[in-house]
């Protein structure tokens, strides 16, 4: 098994589980469901000073969350910020997330490509970025998912057979959108020939230029993006990630690592006012972001990146080092 850190096995396991027997059973919710949300980010050390190029929402309710990643070549190459495109797709999808919620007619799958759509055409900066969003539908049974490029969602249960000596299985995960190796599907805003003007007044000559030379001839847009629907139940745990997540941590581990974590269900069955807690949605992204870090420093690992170079026919041994963000929410009932 993999020597994970001690602060990352410490902050996984520092709740016991309950023993097998110890709460009566509890029949897990399939509808009225709501996600309760944690978040962490590491930043590659290159950029810890202006905090990475990931970004993210929560919905106050509990009804949509989402990632972004900016693509880093805005920064060396045409001096501007790769996160404010990131960040404004995700205010976008926000707003779009608050006006939908209580929205009967809209599927899950539907409200998540509405999210996606509304940052996208909110958006004012150049940039551009991989992005996933993922919604409850107004009922509150079913999950929706749009993703855009190489971001990541796990959809993980406990087999609960055993109460709390059930394993944990992944039920539905996202695939990743690739043109080619390491060149993901990514939503873009360029410049028009209007800006050029003012783009050159403030020094920014190389995007003019690049803009001029090579404007693509297609462009990735919202509809381009993975749509998905899958049904949730209580106490099932959602784990989001950018590519500095996927990229080196393989599902197999991520299961491994979460064997140890106590969901809702685990201590829903105590008596009022009983002291059980559950694992913080905030710990477990936490210490998944420190175990991903840890491994993307690790110079000989054989990661879910090696392989898919290998595929490819490329060699690529140890972590990749990336900006890292975790999202891990849980399903639970709506209070």
């Amino acid at each position: 098994a993999e020597c994970w850190p001690e602060e990352v096995l410490a902050l996984l396991s520092a709740i016991p589980k309950p023993k097998p027997g110890e709460l009566p059973p509890v029949q897990p919710a399939h509808e009225g469901l709501r996600l309760q949300c944690g978040v962490a980010q590491i930043p590659h050390p290159r950029k810890a000073k202006t905090g990475g190029e990931d970004s993210f929402f929560l919905c106050g309710q509990g009804s949509a969350v989402g990632v972004a990643d900016g693509v880093g070549e805005w920064g060396w190459r045409f001096r501007i910020n790769p996160r404010s495109f990131a960040d404004e797709l995700m205010m976008g999808a926000r707003r779009t997330a608050n006006s939908t919620m209580e929205d009967t007619a809209l599927s899950a799958r539907k409200r998540a490509s509405a999210m996606l759509r509304g940052g996208y055409d909110t958006a004012t900066c150049f940039g551009s970025a991989t992005a996933l969003v993922v919604a409850m539908d107004a009922r509150g049974k079913e999950l929706g998912i749009a993703n855009l490029g190489d971001s990541g969602l796990r959809q993980l249960r406990f087999e609960h057979a055993a109460r709390a000596g059930g394993g944990l299985k992944i039920v539905h995960k996202t695939r990743e959108q690739q043109h080619v190796f390491n060149c993901p599907f990514q939503l873009a805003h360029l410049p028009q020939q209007d800006d050029f003007e003012r783009l050159l007044a403030e020094g920014k000559t190389a995007l003019v230029q690049a803009v001029k030379s090579n404007r693509p001839t297609s462009q990735d847009s919202p509809d381009d993006a993975d749509l998905y629907s899958c049904r949730v139940r209580e106490g099932d745990l959602l784990i989001l990630g950018t590519d500095g997540l996927f990229d080196n941590i393989h599902d197999k581990e991520l299961c491994q690592l979460l064997s140890q974590v106590v969901s809702p269900l685990d201590v829903s069955g105590q008596r009022e006012g009983g002291s059980r807690e559950y694992t913080d949605p905030h710990i477990i992204a936490s210490a998944i972001a420190m175990a991903a870090f840890h491994r993307s420093k690790d110079k000989c690992a054989r990661t879910p990146f090696t392989l898919h170079a290998k595929n490819v026919g490329l060699y690529h041994v140890g972590g990749k080092m990336d900006d890292i963000t975790v999202i891990a929410a849980w399903v639970v009932r709506r209070s």
